[in-house]
């Protein structure tokens, strides 16, 4: 028996397989057709001709046919559900049908099509495996064996394959494509296939599209040859983790985050080096002795945080000197000013050393915060951290973005440690209102979220209830704060992300 490779390159120049019909007429004893060995060694099999010897009718209406090899041993049955309509040259016409349930034995099961109307274990085990493991490669395969392959791997069902990957991805309602090239509609599909779990990634899409980042503030993004281009080529594309393949896709939606890998094979986010660094290796340089980061309490938490929970799909990176939790960390950063600022609020060692210490905790302390997942943090080589925690406008159905931005920086010369937390929003202001009354939407959501911490993070400067007037907005009050200590968050310990 030829190797799995040669019997591969035989089977793609045997004629193509005519699949058993349903017609008695179609299956009288001594019939020739075509089929693909099963009984033989994985990776072994190949088109075989068979001879029918016998078709029995079953309660059901199908056709059970039995064949045998001609000129071997194996043995063949099909059971074929009966069909009125047959093709007008009197041959089998293969249709395209959806694959039934999978059980996940193989990579290519998921969402894998129905070309020829093979069992579907033999679609599955054999003649997909025989093609390449994966469903985007086999269709290309089978478009590029013979103009029947050509014929059934269509631009519709590339379309259809690639809608697919899209709603169990969660992407229903976030991306969308037009592409004209076959070319492109297999490259996207391999994209979309390879790009791993996107529940992190959703909701740091919809900050950006709420900021109006990347052309426009409506979702879904609509992907287009370029960006398919962008993605580079297979190998490259095999050789990122989750997160770059995701960004390489979608990155210029989100307002200069265009992922590019030059010459020297380093990976650049928005023209800015980006290099992926795991903090537990003790090589890293930012455990050099001597560094200042090792002094920094902020930082050591922070070390520490990420050395216990390694990521290899959302690595720590390193951009412009700075330390990013996560790859999706330093993207969310990005969006930090994005909107209005509505409250802003100091604090040093001296003068309120309890709020600045409740701002270095929530700038530090692993996520979430408030139940609030959609989280950026940082540490600057000169011990600045900084932490954006999204409030609203992550989830679908929200009518815009709002978030705090903390900054906590260490002590120099004549100067304390101190820290700084902005809120800001993309609500569009009331007209004829002053202060914080211009955003009651926004207010609302801080009482809602924050608490009793609300005060003890921004003073007396969202006591109103602004919303109460504003009948565009619901007028009962948000629901009580969470009972706890002075200082204590009201933080759950779900992990972060949401995956």
């Amino acid at each position: 028996m030829a190797a799995a490779a040669s019997s591969s390159a035989a089977a793609a120049d045997l004629p193509q397989p005519q699949v058993v019909a349903s017609s008695h007429e179609r299956y009288k004893k001594g019939t020739r057709v075509w089929m693909v060995t099963d009984g033989r060694e994985k990776g072994k099999q190949e088109w075989v001709k068979a001879v029918v010897y016998r078709t029995e009718e079953e309660t059901s209406g199908a056709t059970a046919v039995s064949m045998r090899e001609v000129a071997g041993r194996e043995e063949f049955r099909v059971v074929v559900p009966h069909q009125a309509k047959t093709s007008p040259h009197r041959q089998q016409a293969p249709v395209e049908q959806p694959v039934d349930q999978d059980d996940g034995s193989t990579k290519v099961a998921s969402h894998q099509p129905r070309l020829f109307q093979l069992p579907q274990e033999v679609e599955r085990d054999i003649l997909w495996p025989l093609l390449g493991n994966d469903l985007a490669v086999s269709l290309a395969h089978t478009r590029g064996t013979c103009r029947p392959g050509r014929d059934r791997v269509s631009a519709d069902l590339l379309e259809s394959l690639i809608h697919t990957q899209l709603t169990s991805k969660g992407l229903k309602d976030i991306i969308t494509f037009q592409l004209a090239s076959m070319d492109f509609l297999q490259r996207l599909l391999y994209a979309l296939q390879n790009s791993g779990k996107w529940a992190a990634m959703v909701p740091i899409i919809r900050v950006a599209k709420h900021q109006g980042r990347g052309g426009g503030r409506q979702l879904p993004i609509e992907l287009t040859s370029g960006d398919v281009e962008a993605v580079g080529s297979r190998a490259v594309y095999d050789g990122r983790c989750e997160a770059l393949r995701q960004l390489s896709l979608i990155g210029r939606h989100l307002g200069r985050m265009a992922l590019k890998r030059d010459d020297n094979g380093r990976e650049r986010l928005g023209g800015h080096l980006l290099t992926l660094r795991p903090l537990q290796t003790p090589q890293s340089i930012w455990d050099t002795p001597g560094s200042i980061l090792v002094h920094l309490p902020g930082y050591m938490d922070l070390r520490d945080r990420l050395r216990s929970d390694p990521d290899p799909n959302n690595p720590v990176c390193v951009r412009r000197g700075t330390v990013y939790a996560s790859v999706r960390d330093s993207v969310l950063q990005k969006m930090r000013s994005g909107g209005s600022e509505v409250a802003v609020q100091h604090a040093d060692q001296h003068s309120n050393a309890r709020r600045y210490d409740l701002l270095e905790s929530l700038a530090t302390q692993p996520p979430p915060v408030w139940n609030c997942h959609t989280i950026s943090t940082s540490c600057a080589t000169n011990g600045t951290s900084r932490r954006i925690i999204v409030l609203h406008g992550d989830q679908q159905g929200h009518q815009f973005q709002a978030h705090l931005y903390i900054i906590c920086r260490p002590p120099s010369i004549g100067r304390p440690r101190e820290a700084e937390v902005y809120l800001y929003t993309t609500e569009p202001p009331v007209a004829g209102t002053m202060g914080t009354a211009r955003f009651p939407q926004t207010v609302r959501v801080v009482w809602r979220v924050l608490g009793a911490d609300r005060q003890r993070v921004f003073g007396h400067q969202l006591d109103g209830r602004p919303w109460a007037s504003d009948k565009s907005v619901q007028t009962s009050p948000p629901p009580p704060p969470p009972t706890h200590e002075e200082g204590v968050m009201a933080v759950s310990t779900t992990d972060v992300g949401g995956e």
